[in-house]
């Protein structure tokens, strides 16, 4: 019987936090294989330590928890929205975790548009459109769930 090599996807994890002015603080994962986004493996994570406003802190705590699911499928790439503060605290939690997952970060300029990308990105040149692709969809995704849990709050109580 000849067997096939297994093929190994290309898996990128992107995260973003989003707040309300330090409140209603979310964390969001967002997924790509090969390309093509995966909405059914995309995660939220509401921010349980980190105080408001605290987005390195807010995003330590996301990639932790996300790090001891085990059972998720492991990333290639993850890319963080975020300077230098956020890349390098996400290097020290991916290296604490004993993982080898490159990471990359996404400079925004004023305008809230990408501007650079920092980290090692030897290897992924071909990767760096799907980086900033994913880096918006967690954007969007981000904003979105913020958007719903803050409406909920201000929804009068029904009734009945």
């Amino acid at each position: 019987i000849e067997q096939k090599p297994l093929k190994v996807k290309l898996r990128i994890e992107a995260y973003d936090i989003a707040h309300l002015s330090g409140k209603s603080s979310r964390g969001v994962c967002v997924v790509m294989e090969d390309g093509e986004f995966c909405k059914n493996q995309y995660k939220l994570f509401k921010i349980r330590t980190a105080k408001g406003g605290d987005d390195v802190g807010a995003l330590s705590e996301v990639l932790s928890r996300r790090l001891k699911h085990s059972e998720w499928p492991m990333p290639v790439l993850i890319v963080i929205d975020g300077g230098s503060a956020q890349l390098e605290m996400a290097e020290k939690i991916v290296s604490n975790a004993n993982l080898q997952i490159k990471i990359v970060s996404v400079v925004k300029d004023d305008r809230h548009k990408a501007k650079d990308i920092l980290g090692n990105l030897s290897g992924l040149e071909l990767a760096r459109a799907d980086i900033l692709k994913i880096n918006a969809e967690a954007h969007r995704f981000a904003i979105g769930r913020l958007r719903n849990a803050t409406r909920k709050n201000f929804l009068p109580e029904a009734n009945l």
